[in-house]
């Protein structure tokens, strides 16, 4: 009798296969923000805690996601579980985003789609240790809301009989998990309305129609729901909405100042990759719509190009005062692989389209040579570009990020023996800032952005930098002390008192009852390396 020696093999299919590949590159993505071990920003707060406060800012939700996860409501640092756990489930969605772009390209171009979670503003909501999870399913929420909602009827499938319960349900949740990641729909909906005009010649209003009206559903409630959550004077004032007068003006501010933004933090790469996948994607969809000689439906085409540069914002826009940081601005993610696609799909049709028949001495003579030819190789460049670019900034920004935490912790600890081993405690003051290391310095000379994602916590500046403090064992009798008019009078006289210890980094004095920290200018007298000028 004939024995089988792997028993228990199992075909593994396309899909499997697709989902593995893809965490690959997440999992290789993601491995420099693993490797910093940095608590980031919140993630202070709640690991000194072990609560949670996402009820507070409209997030409930991310509250019951996180209590799942650790069996109650007391929170455990488990990274990297959470981050993985949001990563696998971003490649699912993928996946199933997949399937509605198979009727523009059977092909590759959907790799693009992974720009959804590797573009440089999403670098900050994986950047945490207790909401990284949160943050991925919220985008993924807004991915499959996307695929359920375009879901077309004829194969009957669950989604399909119910995309507009699937959809809205999907894109509620992900409004109720981080709020921002939600504008991804929208993208990804005008993006597949562009897409079938440009193949159809006419525009689906039925299912997109529906898709919408879905999306504004899902934000009336979830409004309803943050005016009736968020609790604290600081999201109280970061949820308020602009008076109505003011919406068209205050939209078209903000998106200026978004793109502003936007052009000065990115990479030289990913700045012209991304202006260029823009402007040619934009021709190739007004071509392709106009061979169809349908001209009415170029109305619609243009309309909704028109309003694609509000999706970096999306209906965070009409906040009167957001909260201005990379991670509300997941929508730039779907913009950008929203163009890249266009430009691949676009590449791949130049490939499949039938070669002239051309004879062969006339080819031979004139050195004829068919362009689609080089057209796939181009879409592979393009596409290793794409996606090799964002490595170099993740590891650029997770090695950065390691150095300045070892930088902080050890100014920090010695921080804090100064103050311990003082006569009495009193309250406590940081003055100026803790500068960047040198490798942090040249990391952003490369990657502006990461200026915006690496904080110096040890500073007058930051809230964090007092819990981080705290977290390390100073006793909460050094009472955090914001007194801006201390602070001026302290730098008025600091010349003329004796310091009580004076380290490379800091200075440290006693001033009205208070102890004051002195990080820079002239009341801390010392010039370091890490002061001097980067060598150009």
């Amino acid at each position: 009798m004939r024995s089988d020696s792997f028993p228990l093999q199992t075909k593994m299919t396309p899909r499997l296969r697709r989902w593995l590949g893809i965490m690959a590159y997440l999992v290789l993505f993601s491995y420099p923000l693993i490797q910093a071990d940095r608590l980031y920003r919140d993630d202070i707060w709640r690991s000194f805690h072990g609560e949670m406060g996402w009820v507070s800012n409209g997030r409930p939700l991310a509250s019951f996601v996180m209590a799942c996860l650790n069996g109650g409501p007391r929170l455990a640092d488990l990274a990297p579980l959470p981050l993985w756990l949001g990563l696998a489930t971003l490649a699912a969605a993928i996946l199933a985003w997949r399937e509605r772009l198979k009727e523009f390209d059977p092909g590759t171009a959907w790799l693009a789609m992974l720009i959804l979670v590797i573009q440089p503003f999403f670098l900050q909501n994986l950047s945490y240790h207790f909401d990284a999870l949160p943050m991925a399913l919220s985008l993924a929420g807004a991915i499959l809301a996307a695929a359920w909602a375009l879901h077309p009827r004829p194969d009957c499938c669950w989604q399909a009989r119910f995309r507009w319960l699937c959809g809205g349900g999907a894109l509620l949740a992900s409004l109720l998990l981080y709020q921002p990641a939600a504008n991804v729909f929208f993208v990804l909906l005008a993006w597949h309305a562009l897409l079938t005009i440009a193949q159809f010649g006419r525009p689906d209003w039925a299912r997109h129609g529906t898709a919408f009206a879905i999306g504004v559903l899902a934000l009336f409630i979830a409004k309803l729901v943050a005016d009736w959550l968020v609790r604290g004077s600081y999201s109280v004032a970061h949820a308020a909405m602009v008076p109505w007068a003011q919406l068209p003006s205050h939209l078209v501010e903000q998106n200026w100042r978004f793109w502003r933004y936007a052009m000065r933090q990115l990479d030289t790469p990913i700045f012209w990759l991304f202006l260029g996948c823009a402007g040619v994607g934009t021709v190739l969809l007004i071509v392709e719509t106009a061979r169809h000689r349908r001209w009415p439906a170029l109305i619609p085409l243009l309309v909704v190009m028109a309003c694609l540069p509000l999706g970096g914002l999306g209906f965070i826009g009409a906040l009167a005062d957001p909260i201005w940081r990379p991670r509300i601005m997941i929508g730039f993610g779907a913009l950008y692989a929203g163009s890249l696609f266009c430009v691949l799909r676009g590449l791949q049709q130049i490939h499949g389209l039938q070669r002239p028949a051309v004879p062969q001495r006339v080819r031979e003579r004139r050195r004829i040579r068919w362009p689609g030819g080089n057209a796939i190789w181009l879409s592979r460049g393009i596409t290793l570009l794409a996606l090799a670019t964002p490595l170099t900034l993740s590891f650029a920004y997770g090695n950065a990020q390691r150095q300045q935490s070892l930088f902080a912790d050890h100014v920090a600890s010695t921080l804090i023996d100064d103050l311990t081993t003082q006569p009495e405690a009193r309250p406590l003051v940081i003055d100026g800032t803790l500068p960047y290391t040198r490798t942090t310095r040249n990391a952003i000379a490369v990657h502006p952005i990461v200026g915006e994602l690496i904080f110096p916590y040890l500073s007058g500046d930051y809230w964090w930098g007092y819990q981080d403090l705290y977290r390390r064992g100073l006793p909460a009798t050094f009472a955090f002390t914001d007194d801006m008019g201390l602070r001026h009078r302290f730098e008025a006289h600091c010349l003329s008192l004796p310091p009580l210890s004076r380290r490379a980094w800091y200075t440290l004095y006693r001033f009205e009852s208070h102890y004051v920290v002195a990080l820079d200018g002239d009341c801390h007298r010392a010039l370091t390396a890490t002061e001097l000028p980067v060598d150009d």
